[in-house]
């Protein structure tokens, strides 16, 4: 809550009133510096016009600047599905890595280990509550919410809890960051496909700015921001993905 009113005030004070913002917000990143994150994307997009990057690390505050129309909003699938009703959400792009916009959600565990006890997740309770009976039917299960969902698997390498439902990324990043760990952990469960990051508007769309985060990746620059927020690129959703998704554009 502290990184976000600190960055807020930042903000106000560089920027001023005047400029357009792009609310992002993600579990499944592993950020430990958002003011990094926020000079890096607000350097790139000023030179194109008055765009101001705000990256918020908790839910709650997130949701709570959603009111402002004619915003960007930046977000998981998941997320954009439970509150693009309440918002007036818009879809328009969605992430893509490694030539894909989709992912799945895994319950990951120890090796040999009995699927109950308690699981890991920084999905809010009731999407947690949901994947979780569609991939379990034991019931001797109890939920861990955690504010990342690095912190989830990290939580199942140190005993804290027994399993982490998180999306495959995640599992992939951990392998990265600490091979050791990430070796002792298997898949159990997964889901179906389910879709990457959002970007949406809750008003009018900036056109310009959906042609800035088509070509994000077209230089040095673009691709090393996308880099920290762990796509490849952004690409315009299809009729038929926006229908599965329940949206509007």
């Amino acid at each position: 809550m502290k990184v976000v009113i600190l960055l807020l005030f930042f903000a106000s004070i560089l920027f001023g009133a005047e400029s357009k913002k792009i609310y992002f917000y993600a579990t499944d990143l592993n950020i430990h510096n958002f003011k990094f994150l926020k000079i890096k994307f607000d350097n790139y997009l000023q030179k194109y016009g008055s765009y101001e990057f705000q990256p918020f690390d908790d839910k709650e505050t997130f949701e709570n600047y959603l009111s402002v129309k004619n915003s960007t909003i930046m977000l998981s699938s998941w997320h954009f599905k439970q509150i693009k009703e309440q918002y007036n959400l818009k879809a328009k792009l969605i992430a893509n890595k490694q030539n894909s916009i989709t992912n799945k959600i895994v319950l990951v565990g120890q090796k040999d280990s009995t699927l109950s006890g308690t699981v890991a997740s920084a999905y809010d309770k009731k999407f947690a509550t949901q994947k979780l009976n569609n991939l379990v039917k034991n019931k001797d299960i109890s939920l861990l919410l955690v504010p990342k969902e690095i912190d989830a698997l990290m939580s199942v390498g140190f005993g804290m809890s027994d399993f982490a439902l998180v999306s495959d990324d995640s599992l992939e990043l951990l392998k990265q960051i600490n091979p050791s760990l990430g070796e002792n952990l298997v898949v159990y469960k997964k889901t179906k496909d389910i879709y990457r990051m959002i970007l949406s508007y809750n008003g009018k769309e900036d056109e310009k700015l959906t042609s800035i985060f088509l070509n994000i990746n077209n230089d040095a620059e673009g691709k090393e921001i996308l880099n920290k927020i762990a796509i490849d690129s952004m690409v315009v959703l299809s009729q038929k993905d926006l229908k599965k998704l329940g949206a509007k554009r």
